[in-house]
């Protein structure tokens, strides 16, 4: 365990030199934060998100704040019909599950405005979790990012550099890398070394060809499933 935390401490000090600053644009749920929209607004954002491109991602944010305006409410949402919130957020992709996901939500929080910003983080985590479309990445990108609650979201970004450093085993499930993350790393630092690994998941450590010879981290990396 020490080892594990010493390789992902020291990528992480080496990554914050690397990358810099960050552009909320290329974090959907990072830009809805910083635009300070409604709470229910970062929670689409992120739904917009799932098995999509953040740049598909945004086009459909952008059609929402046009169409709804800039804050998202849950009753902006209210006011228009399924088909219309189908044609919003269509360049997302699988948008007809990601409209019954947002109708459900709705339901929680028309039953209980204050759900998303006076539950208790844990209790909210479970409710979240209970309607069908919504992830725990979702739920947990949510509580950092809005309720700054220390969770740590794991996307696949993030999967597969910890795999390639041998921080986790491949047959892990998403719990287990996330309290495994959560033990490494101060919880103060949960949501920059979020950013900082997606980021460099998406510029050198891709999937399909990673640009190894680039890697500021490639002395600390066992290179696991890479040929």
């Amino acid at each position: 365990m020490c080892h594990r935390s010493n390789v992902l401490t020291e990528a992480l000090e080496i990554l914050e030199r690397y990358h810099g600053s960050i552009n909320p644009e290329e974090f959907i749920a990072y830009y809805a934060v910083m635009r300070e929209m409604h709470p229910f607004g970062v929670l689409v954002s992120i739904i917009l998100t799932q098995n999509t491109s953040d740049k598909n991602a945004l086009n459909a944010l952008m059609n929402l704040i046009k169409s709804l305006g800039p804050r998202l409410t849950p009753q902006d949402f209210l006011k228009i019909s399924d088909s219309e919130l189908e044609e919003l957020i269509k360049p997302s992709g699988m948008y007809r599950v990601k409209v019954r996901a947002i109708r459900e939500l709705l339901k929680l929080v028309t039953k209980d405005p204050d759900i998303l910003t006076k539950e208790d983080p844990e209790k909210l985590r479970k409710l979240l979790l209970s309607v069908k479309g919504v992830g725990p990445k979702t739920a947990d990108v949510f509580l950092l990012m809005v309720r700054g609650y220390p969770t740590f979201p794991i996307d696949t970004h993030i999967r597969r550099i910890l795999y390639r450093l041998g921080i986790v085993d491949k047959s892990e499930d998403y719990e287990s890398m996330r309290s495994k993350v959560m033990e490494l790393i101060p919880k103060d630092k949960y949501l920059r070394a979020h950013l900082l690994l997606i980021t460099h998941g998406r510029k050198i450590c891709m999937a399909r060809k990673p640009r190894c010879n680039e890697c500021p981290i490639k002395h600390l990396c066992q290179k696991v499933g890479i040929r």
